[in-house]
C-alpha cells in the first residue's frame, strides 16, 4: 500500500499558503477601502509574538482602530472570543510601540463574508472596548 503521508503534507503546505494568500488579499481590500473613503488607513507588518494587528485606520469611530482581518474558508469556524483577544493583544502591542494611551485604539475584527462583496464584511468589537470597560 503507498504512503500518502507526503501528498497530505503537499495538501496541507498548498492549503495553508492559499489561506496565507486569501488573508494578504483581504488586508489589502481592507486598507484600499478605508482610504478610498479618506481615512488615513496602512497595513500592518507582520511581527510574531508582537504583531500589531493587521489594518490601522486613523479616525475609526474617534479611535485608531486596529483591525484584526480574517477571511475564513468555508470549513473554518469563527472564533469571536479568540478573535477578539487577539485583537486586543495586537492593539495593546500598537500603542505600547507608539507609546499611545490605550484608550485612543479601537481593535475591531473584520471578517470577510464568502462571495460577498467587501461592504458586506462584518466589523466586530467588543461593547467594553468601545466604552472603556
Amino acid at each position: 500500500m503507498p504512503n500518502n503521508s507526503s501528498d497530505r503534507e503537499e495538501t496541507n503546505m498548498t492549503s495553508r499558503a492559499s489561506h496565507k494568500q486569501r488573508g494578504s488579499r483581504f488586508e489589502v481590500e481592507l486598507r484600499d477601502w478605508f482610504r478610498s473613503r479618506q481615512y488615513d488607513s496602512e497595513r500592518l507588518a507582520r511581527a510574531g509574538k508582537d504583531d500589531e494587528g493587521d489594518v490601522s485606520v486613523k479616525g475609526f469611530l474617534g479611535f485608531i482602530g486596529i483591525i484584526e482581518a480574517k477571511a475564513p474558508g468555508a470549513g473554518n469556524k469563527i472564533d469571536l472570543s479568540g478573535w477578539a483577544k487577539e485583537a486586543r493583544t495586537e492593539a495593546n502591542n500598537y500603542t505600547k510601540a507608539r507609546g499611545l494611551d490605550q484608550g485612543a485604539v479601537l481593535p475591531a475584527i473584520a471578517i470577510k463574508a464568502r462571495g460577498k462583496s467587501l461592504a458586506d464584511t462584518y466589523l466586530v468589537f467588543r461593547l467594553g472596548d468601545l466604552f472603556d470597560e
